[in-house]
């Protein structure tokens, strides 16, 4: 991925609750060709995720914009992808299974297991409430974006209780994740938290009293920006949270950056050992999404090629049963007009079929759509879809993996499940 300093870029959460509408309205709506509708130049909507960041990505998503001369890039449609058509295909090789164990067999309601990111933007933001209410024989775990730690290890947020409360109605275990996102991902509060014995005691000590507190199952840990320097820090913090949570019966669980190798000097994943993680999370989230961003080059959110170069990795250095690959149900919507919106899955079809209808790319196994607005700036969308999840799925199955984790609940429809159960239904 293309990197640049982390200062570059700097937005504030605060802009998630001012642009709510924008998190709910998908690019369909924003950027269907119908009057008053158009993008206009300059014009940059909310991106997905509040933590699921590429590198550099502010906490809020929105980046500045995108050039129009990127949007005919090597690898894109118009540059002559092989493989374009509408068929669906795509070939998932058998990797050797580890062992005779079924990851998720007795803790999991399906053959592997599910986690759900569950966020709560604003008052009255209720997507993963209804997802969960409509999923959650599905759902083993949910993690809700809660709260967020200082450089002191100390956590200001809120447990999203009405989440939580149904979790624990329909038999799904709840995960209080704790990030380091505010105006931006925030390396050096992670730096100051990481490298003092005092800080990072003071993070486990206020993680345990909230997970007793509330209700918890346990904790997902979802530090990133993490300077290549702490990568023994990092560690050392998991190995002392697990010796603290294990006793009392506690998850512990993780949320790292994809990488298809290990550079210790790398200064977006250098920092995350896999081993050493392996060794210590009780499960680990692999965040096989965002292969491209608002911020760059149109293409796929996750090309099929990128995530089993990420699985083939993390399979050598973390148990099989631990992992999670990372699903996105979202994708995005460069404009040449600059800059780029979400796209959410239940919203892509509408868009698509107002424009033309998709098509399908066989090098990437993903869905693509491009189009030209009432303006005439053109669009070049990637998303994911029944068909692109399917053949993700057959890569849990085939690599053996301890489950699914989704970013995130409410983005999805009926097809995002119906493919989930029949794919690792047991």
């Amino acid at each position: 991925m293309k990197k640049q300093p982390l200062a570059a870029i700097s937005f504030t959460l605060i802009l998630l609750a001012l642009l709510g509408g924008l998190i709910l309205c998908s690019a369909e709506e924003s950027l269907a060709a119908e009057p008053g509708n158009e993008l206009s130049p300059g014009t940059t909507l909310a991106a997905v995720p509040a933590f699921e960041k590429a590198p550099v990505l502010p906490a809020d998503g929105i980046t500045g914009g995108v050039g129009g001369q990127l949007l005919v890039a090597k690898g894109s449609p118009e540059a002559g992808s092989p493989g374009e058509g509408e068929s669906v295909s795509g070939t998932v090789p058998k990797q050797p299974a580890s062992g005779d164990s079924q990851p998720g067999t007795s803790q999991s309601k399906l053959n592997r297991i599910v986690l759900g990111y569950y966020t709560e933007y604003y008052p009255g933001d209720n997507l993963s409430y209804n997802s969960l209410l409509a999923n959650h024989a599905s759902i083993d775990y949910i993690a809700t974006f809660s709260y967020l730690t200082d450089g002191r290890g100390n956590l200001t947020g809120t447990p999203i209780t009405t989440g939580v409360e149904l979790a624990k109605n329909k038999g799904v275990k709840s995960l209080m994740l704790v990030h380091n996102i505010s105006n931006a991902i925030d390396s050096d509060a992670a730096h100051t938290l990481l490298s003092v014995p005092e800080n990072r005691m003071n993070f486990e000590k206020n993680i345990l009293s909230l997970i007793k507190e509330h209700g918890f199952d346990g904790v997902n840990i979802d530090l990133e920006g993490v300077p290549a320097a702490d990568r023994s820090n990092y560690s050392t913090l998991l190995k002392e949270l697990k010796e603290m949570l294990e006793p009392a019966g506690y998850l512990l669980t993780v949320s790292i950056p994809a990488k298809t190798r290990d550079n210790p000097l790398d200064n977006w994943n250098g920092a995350y050992d896999y081993t050493a993680i392996g060794e210590y999370a009780d499960l680990v989230t692999l965040m096989t999404y965002d292969e491209h961003w608002p911020g760059g080059y149109p293409g796929p959110v996750a090309s099929l090629s990128w995530v089993q170069q990420v699985l083939d990795y993390a399979v050598k250095s973390i148990p099989r049963e631990k992992i999670l690959m990372g699903v996105a149900a979202y994708g995005y919507n460069w404009s040449s007009a600059g800059g780029a919106s979400t796209v959410l899955w239940n919203r892509a079809g509408t868009l698509a079929s107002r424009n033309g209808g998709a098509r399908w790319n066989d090098q990437y196994s993903a869905p693509y759509l491009i189009y030209y607005d009432q303006r005439g700036y053109r669009h070049e969308v990637w998303f994911e879809n029944r068909f692109s999840l399917a053949i993700k799925l057959d890569l849990v199955n085939s690599y053996d993996l301890g489950g699914i984790a989704v970013w995130r609940l409410g983005f999805e429809d009926a097809s995002f499940w119906q493919t989930v159960v029949e794919k690792i239904s047991k």
